[in-house]
């Protein structure tokens, strides 16, 4: 049996590009509907940080929360 090596950055170059592909192949219409339910997702993360669950990837320690919140004020821009 031949063995075939894997290689990772081939895949991901060949995972992006049938991405790019799709996106290329649908409509106007179709675009904007993905485009508009990628930004209920931002919005949908922006609400959930605003109550506490997303914190920064700093390490925590065991039983601890993390030590930085990001507050969304500072995260908008709004000091």
């Amino acid at each position: 049996m031949k063995r075939v090596d894997y290689d990772a950055e081939a895949a991901w170059d060949r995972h992006n590009l049938s991405q790019l592909l799709y996106f290329r192949s649908l409509t106007l219409r179709q675009k904007m509907e993905a485009v508009e339910g990628m930004a209920d997702v931002v919005r949908r993360f922006w609400e959930m940080r605003a109550e506490g669950g997303f914190y920064t990837s700093s390490v925590r320690r065991e039983g601890e929360r993390a030590d930085r919140r990001i507050e969304v004020s500072k995260c908008r821009g709004n000091n």
